[in-house]
């Protein structure tokens, strides 16, 4: 009966577009890596060609799966507009708008990829992709390191109200510094989740910098990080589900 358990939730986060899509990202970067190492190795042009078929083609049906992703993202760049703080607004509608570009980018280069339309000027085209992409991560890292700092300075200050009231011994102020023990909980966890996007962010940057020449990596390291930060996206994909 316990088995059953992980298995049901296997097959929830299955069930969502993005879990697969987070499953088949971590294959092909994999694959990206592996296909270096080997060639590293001196294996077989065949073998070699395997992975390397692997990687292209997962890649390419990712793109499918993405098609309609310009949508949400614009939707969220309306829906920042109205946050209240002026730097998580810009930063987080810029975020948005950075990926919404990105997305609708793919979306033609797929098309081009599958012969339905024809881009004559197909690798730059596709480059500003990686630049809407690239720009996306930067606002997205200014978002997270601002709400960090947000939110240390409000766990600082609970910190200071709760030292005032500890030293009560009234039951107004006991249920007032559990109340802060709550919150602060609260803001920990908060913060422990934005430091985890941070760090995703600032390793998925190295993929569209490489890409465009801004840094020097090779197929492995882009590789190793790409997968990286999809096991680091499907964990985050898994708690939603498990959430629900």
């Amino acid at each position: 009966m316990s088995s059953a358990v992980p298995v049901d939730q296997i097959l929830k986060y299955l069930n969502t577009t993005n879990g697969r899509e987070k499953l088949y990202r971590t294959i092909q970067y994999f694959s990206r890596f592996y296909a270096w190492h080997l060639f590293r190795q001196g294996a077989s042009k065949e073998t070699i060609a395997r992975w390397n078929g692997l990687k292209t083609n997962l890649a390419s049906g990712r793109k499918l799966f993405r098609l309609f992703k310009p949508i949400e993202f614009g939707k969220g760049a309306v829906a920042a507009l109205n946050v209240n703080d002026s730097v998580l607004r810009i930063s987080g509608a810029l975020r948005q708008l950075g990926y919404f570009g990105y997305y609708l980018v793919e979306m033609f280069v797929y098309l081009h990829q599958v012969g339905f339309i024809t881009l004559q000027n197909h690798k730059k085209i596709s480059d500003l992709g990686f630049k809407f992409w690239a720009a996306a991560l930067i606002f997205s890292l200014s978002n997270g390191l601002y709400k960090m700092k947000q939110i240390q300075g409000r766990i600082e200050m609970i910190k200071r109200n709760s030292k005032l009231v500890n030293a009560s011994t009234s039951e107004k102020d006991a249920q007032r510094a559990a109340d802060y023990r709550m919150q602060e909980k609260t803001l920990v966890k908060e913060k422990q989740d934005a430091t985890y996007q941070l760090i995703q962010d600032a390793l998925d940057f190295i993929i569209p910098s490489s890409t465009l020449g801004w840094i020097a990596a090779d197929e492995g390291l882009v590789g190793i990080v790409g997968t990286v930060t999809s096991i680091m996206g499907a964990q985050t994909q898994w708690k939603k589900v498990s959430v629900k």
